[in-house]
């Protein structure tokens, strides 16, 4: 049976998996990333907390760049097992899509992190890139 782990940014603790990630008990979590599970709640606080929950992504991105992490966990439905992650193929997706909005919200204060985390992933896969070869 293989065993993986991924760090919590909510627990702050490393979490032990199966490769089927069996539910799992977090606590010592922050309550503002807790989300809310009925869905007019979640809609209401992800129109109130967008700017918010997209910096929690991008601190959660850069932290699972500085210690090389494969999947990271970003936010917990209040009341469930469910938690929402980011696998490491799709942290410049999440980045793009964030840069996208902090853009046309006029947010540039929020930009330059973004695009220094978006060069990081990019050097990096060329790295990789020319190390296959």
């Amino acid at each position: 049976m293989r065993f993986c782990f991924v760090h919590s940014l909510l627990s702050g603790r490393h979490i032990y998996y199966q490769e089927a990630m069996p539910k799992k008990q977090i606590d010592n979590i922050f309550a503002e990333y807790v989300l809310p599970a009925a869905n007019e709640e979640l809609r209401n606080f992800t129109k109130r907390f967008k700017v918010k929950m997209m910096e929690q992504v991008v601190a959660s991105i850069e932290y699972a760049l500085q210690n090389n992490l494969p999947l990271i966990e970003i936010f917990q439905f209040k009341n469930s097992d469910f938690v929402i992650t980011i696998a490491k193929k799709d942290y410049l997706i999440n980045l793009d899509h964030i840069f996208k909005y902090y853009i046309e919200k006029e947010k540039y204060e929020l930009c330059t992190r973004v695009t220094m985390l978006q060069k990081l992933l990019k050097e990096r896969s060329e790295i990789n890139e020319k190390q296959k070869c």
